[in-house]
């Protein structure tokens, strides 16, 4: 069914947003743990993730699989684990070198509060409270 031209990684993708599209909402589990498998797989394929992305995919799939209701619940993480179990060198060539790509940055967000306050000093930068 799946050549070698084939990227796997796109092929759980596609799964995971179908799934996220097809949930009817019912349980928390397939109505929160479906679009967030398909965020972080979007996040791995536009090289943002690190391994823990990898990990709490690993994890959040299990999550969904152990209590959702119904059977697409429990089965929406399939395509991940198995494509992570057999092909997670294609996962790991997407992978970020630094291991983590935060999602927001909250010193460059607070860059507007220390213009209007007039304060630009050392310590309103949150990199020198934690270096």
């Amino acid at each position: 069914v799946f050549g070698p031209q084939r990227d796997m990684l796109e092929v759980a993708r596609n799964f995971a947003h179908f799934f996220a599209h097809e949930s009817c909402g019912f349980c928390t589990p397939c109505r929160v743990g479906t679009p967030l498998v398909a965020g972080l797989l979007d996040k791995v394929a536009a090289g943002h993730a690190g391994q823990q992305d990898l990990q709490t995919l690993q994890r959040l799939t299990g999550v969904m699989r152990g209590t959702a209701h119904c059977g697409l619940g429990t089965s929406a993480g399939n395509p991940v684990v198995d494509t992570l179990t057999k092909f997670r060198h294609v996962y790991e060539a997407r992978l970020r070198v630094g291991d983590a790509s935060p999602a927001f940055d909250l010193d460059l967000a607070l860059a507007r509060s220390r213009e209007l306050t007039h304060r630009d000093d050392a310590h309103a930068h949150l990199s020198t409270l934690w270096p």
